[in-house]
């Protein structure tokens, strides 16, 4: 697949969207992308995992300012804004309904949108190079891409508020301690521990892949009694699958298991 503002590749089960170039693209155009990248993703055999990762560069998206502080300044509406917040709605919806699971993997200035982008991911991993900065509420526009949902249920919210508001850049040390992050990686080991991780979640049958990420989603709405329902159905679905049978006779003999993955897509 060719994007004009990520790479997209797909090697060995995972599907790698690297973010290109030092300057932010607009929120309209990345989200365009992104959402036609996730719609192919979703049908892609050869992708098992969805990587998004800003290749140690600035990782944001930018909000043309300009065109929202003139349509505001004269009661135009929010025409300005409206296009962009419906391209996020779409794109942090894909990313939760994907199948798939999505590990964001960021190693330089997260900030702005950039920072809602990785928030809606499943697991986020990060070098401890890597920084965080919300967008400024001193713009007087709510923060997007999911934060105002995301941001309290990762650190509570308190400390959600406290983030939002402060608009301070938390180094990836703080950004673990106050439950951002899932991992933290020297520089020196990031890529490796990154790599060593998507080939892992590539390695697992894809449908308790896909039942655990929608049973966790859940977990919030549900009481116990509902949730054991719901493990025994979706065992069921994984007792069914040719991918448990490869897992289940792969660890009876200590192997790998082999699941058939096609080979690389890298078409326009």
């Amino acid at each position: 697949m060719s994007y004009d503002f990520f790479d997209c590749e797909v090697r060995d089960g995972v599907a790698t969207l690297t973010l290109l170039g030092p300057s932010a693209p607009s929120l309209q155009d990345l989200g365009d992308e992104l959402v036609d990248a996730l719609l192919r993703l979703q049908e892609d055999r050869a992708a098992r995992v969805v990587l998004l990762t800003d290749a140690g560069g600035p990782f944001d998206t930018a909000m043309d300012l300009r065109a929202a502080a003139e349509a505001q300044a004269g009661d135009a509406g929010m025409g300005a804004v409206a296009a962009d917040l419906d391209t996020i709605r779409r794109v942090v919806t894909l990313m939760q309904e994907l199948g798939k699971p999505i590990v964001a993997a960021v190693a330089g200035d997260v900030r702005d949108s950039g920072f809602g982008l990785i928030m809606a991911a499943d697991v986020r991993l990060a070098a401890a190079t890597a920084t965080f900065t919300t967008q400024d509420l001193r713009l007087g526009l709510l923060p997007d891409w999911g934060l105002t949902s995301t941001l309290p249920r990762a650190v509570g919210p308190n400390r959600a508020l406290d983030i939002l508001w402060s608009g301070r850049t938390l180094s990836a040390d703080e950004a673990s301690r106050l439950g951002l992050l899932d991992r933290v990686f020297t520089p020196q080991e990031f890529e490796q521990e990154v790599e060593a991780y998507c080939r892992r979640l590539a390695g697992i049958p894809q449908p308790a892949l896909r039942l655990s990420k929608l049973a966790v989603q859940q977990s919030g709405e549900f009481d116990l009694t509902t949730m054991l329902s719901l493990e025994y159905e979706a065992q069921q679905q994984c007792w069914d699958s040719r991918e448990t049978t490869a897992g289940l006779m792969a660890g009876l003999d200590g192997d790998e298991p082999d699941f058939g993955i096609p080979g690389s897509e890298d078409e326009d």
